[in-house]
C-alpha cells in the first residue's frame, strides 16, 4: 500500500454500529475457511432469514444483553485491532485479517471506508460477508474478499428482497467475490444452478461453495453428508461451519 493509504485521515466522529468484536479465531466457512482472523459483527440487516444464527445483531426481540448494539469510534476500533495506529513503534500483529460480518455489513459501507483503508495500509487483508442484496459501493476496490451468500427460498425471505440480480451480477464480475449458498436439501442446489445461470457474468465452479444449514454439529454433519456428492458433481466446494462444529453457539468464536 502507498504512504497515502497508511496516512489516511479518519473522519472526525466516525463510528460504526457494532454488536460484537472478537478474535483472533478462525474463519469457519467459505473460501478462506480455517484462516486466523478477527471478526467485527455489525448491527442491522435488511433480511430476516428464518434460520439466522445471528439474529441478535438485527432483531430487537432477540437482542443479546451481553452483545448490545453500540456505536464504536473508528479510532478506538482501529487501536484495538492494530496497535501501530496509535504507537508507530508497536510490533506488527501476527494476525492481520479481519472479517466484516453481520447482519449485513454493507448497510454501513460508507462508514467502513476509514477502517478498511487504514488497515490495508498496514498490510491487513479485509473480508466482507454479505447477502449480496446490497451493493458494495465505495468498498468495491478496497476489500480483498467478498463472501457473497445469496439467500435461497429456504430462508423464508421473499425473492424480491433477497435476490437483487443487478447487485449479484456486479459481484459476479469481481475477481474478489466468491459465492456461498446455505442448503438444506439436494433440491436446493437446482435453485443455485438457476440463480447462477441468471447472472449477467459467469461464475466459475471454483468460486461456488455450499454450506449445510444448521446451528448444531449434528445438523451440519448430517446435511453435509446428504449434499456432498451432488456438490462435488457440480465442481463446487462444500464448506464446513468450523465455529459450529467446534464451539456450538459460544459467543466470541
Amino acid at each position: 500500500m502507498t504512504d497515502q493509504t497508511v496516512e489516511h485521515q479518519l473522519r472526525t466522529g466516525s463510528t460504526l454500529r457494532i454488536v460484537e468484536m472478537f478474535g483472533p479465531t478462525i474463519q469457519g466457512e467459505g473460501a478462506d475457511v480455517g484462516r486466523a482472523a478477527f471478526f467485527l459483527r455489525l448491527a442491522g440487516c435488511n433480511l430476516t432469514c428464518v434460520w439466522c444464527d445471528t439474529a441478535f445483531s438485527w432483531d430487537p426481540e432477540r437482542a443479546d444483553p451481553q452483545r448490545p448494539a453500540r456505536e464504536i469510534v473508528t479510532g478506538d476500533l482501529l487501536a484495538w485491532l492494530e496497535p501501530r495506529t496509535t504507537d508507530p513503534g508497536a510490533a506488527s500483529p501476527i494476525v492481520r485479517r479481519v472479517v466484516l460480518t453481520g447482519g449485513e455489513p454493507l448497510l454501513q459501507a460508507a462508514r467502513l471506508v476509514d477502517v478498511v483503508t487504514v488497515l490495508r495500509g498496514f498490510g491487513w487483508s479485509i473480508d466482507v460477508e454479505t447477502s449480496g442484496s446490497v451493493a458494495p459501493g465505495p468498498l468495491s476496490q478496497l476489500v480483498n474478499r467478498f463472501n457473497v451468500s445469496p439467500k435461497l427460498a429456504n430462508s423464508g425471505v421473499a425473492e424480491r428482497a433477497r435476490l437483487r440480480l443487478p447487485v449479484l451480477s456486479q459481484f459476479a464480475k469481481m475477481p474478489s467475490a466468491t459465492f456461498k449458498f446455505v442448503a438444506e436439501r439436494v433440491e436446493d442446489l437446482d435453485e443455485v444452478d438457476d440463480l447462477l445461470a441468471s447472472l449477467t457474468s459467469p461464475v466459475t465452479p471454483d468460486r461456488v461453495f455450499v454450506m449445510a444449514q444448521g446451528t448444531d454439529a449434528e445438523s451440519v454433519l448430517t446435511r453435509s453428508r446428504t449434499l456432498v456428492d451432488a456438490v462435488v458433481a457440480r465442481g463446487w466446494g462444500l464448506t464446513p461451519r468450523w465455529h459450529t462444529l467446534l464451539w456450538g453457539d459460544e459467543p466470541g468464536r
